[in-house]
């Protein structure tokens, strides 16, 4: 067998294992090299033998108990892993969010010594935040379940042949006749390492944006600034929060592409032209959004100097040098140039990856 026979052969086994539960990949993967060397040593043309046994996508399905399911094997334990992480960052800054505005409103009436009102407000305050947590659960998972749904119907074919009963004597007689239309020439090679996406960079970066857009969506208010106030604490918010109604879909629809582009990489796994090209359009889409937001709507609020004025009284004077430097307009174009740099090195990362060390590279 000679080495081109072999990487042919390598391809091949990966594009089928990758597509079966951890659990069984080691033995499939024994099976394979087995049976594929034996026919190898028949045929004596890799190419005869891989035509033979057929897309991978389609033999992998000998392995699987059940072809109709919502999320298939390929997706399913990063599925998992995703709805974990989602409801964990849905849940834990709505649940805290409300816990701190539950013990806000609970120490207005400490000096009162109002006790029946102090543990209603806790009561109404957790009773509202345990309600916020269970519908917006709900709906997070409702929404990823769908995603990996509609990537699952995009890549699996619905056939309505029953499978046959299968077994490892079986393997050889697979896909003899001429109606596929599998070539050994659709193999991708396996990944160069230096191709694979991080999961953990994945991860962080979308517990980051959820996170974010969590308490966008819940908890403007707490982008703001915080001054002590006899037993109280006064905010001044960063954010127009009049005009929030206006500012807030344009907001989260640029964080949701920017999530779009995240779950992507996960499930892909490695830089190719399908990710590379979602990244430049999802980085291109958020700067959009980014002058939208920072340039045309009225995002910050128009009062902020001169309520944190109000607020600090007589200390004002010990702030002012502080308030001199704050311009609603020079805040906006650092941030949108900050966003425009780290989204331009973003695609620039994605790109040489890609085009270096894509899957989709010939000749590697």
């Amino acid at each position: 067998m000679t080495l081109d026979d072999k990487e042919l052969m390598g391809r091949y086994i990966y594009q089928v294992i990758r597509r079966l539960s951890r659990a069984q990949r080691d033995e499939a993967r024994m099976e394979l090299e087995e049976l594929i060397s034996d026919m190898y040593a028949d045929k004596g043309s890799m190419e005869t033998v891989l035509t033979q046994l057929g897309d991978p996508a389609e033999f992998a399905k000998q392995y699987q108990n059940d072809r109709q399911y919502l999320i298939g094997p390929e997706y399913f334990e990063t599925y998992l892993w995703f709805v974990k992480v989602i409801l964990i960052c849905t849940a834990v800054p709505i649940l805290a969010v409300s816990l701190i505005h539950a013990f806000g409103q609970a120490a207005v009436f400490t000096s009162q010594n109002a006790a029946p009102i102090i543990i209603r407000a806790i009561v109404d305050g957790l009773t509202k935040g345990f309600s916020d947590v269970l519908i917006s659960c709900v709906s997070a998972f409702g929404a990823v379940t769908l995603i990996f749904a509609v990537m699952e119907r995009q890549k699996v074919k619905i056939e309505t042949k029953k499978a046959e009963k299968w077994s490892v004597g079986k393997l050889s007689e697979q896909k003899k006749t001429a109606e596929s239309r599998w070539t050994p020439s659709f193999l991708e090679p396996i990944p160069d390492k230096k191709a694979l996406i991080s999961r953990g960079d994945s991860i962080a970066g979308i517990v980051f944006i959820v996170i974010f857009c969590v308490l966008l969506i819940f908890a403007p208010q707490f982008f703001a600034a915080f001054f002590p106030e006899n037993e109280t604490v006064k905010t001044v918010p960063v954010f127009n929060l009049d005009q929030w109604g206006t500012i807030l879909p344009v907001f989260v629809l640029s964080l949701l592409v920017g999530l779009a582009d995240e779950i992507l990489q996960l499930v892909v796994g490695c830089y190719c032209k399908l990710v590379m090209v979602s990244n430049i359009v999802c980085g291109a889409i958020q700067i959009v959004l980014s002058v939208v937001v920072l340039k045309v709507l009225p995002i910050w609020n128009p009062n902020f100097v001169s309520e944190i004025q109000s607020a600090l009284g007589g200390e004002a004077s010990s702030a002012e040098k502080f308030l001199s430097f704050w311009n609603a307009d020079m805040v906006s174009n650092g941030l949108l140039a900050f966003i425009v740099l780290f989204t331009l090195v973003d695609i620039g990362v994605t790109i040489y990856k890609t085009l270096r060390y894509g899957v989709f590279v010939k000749g590697r």
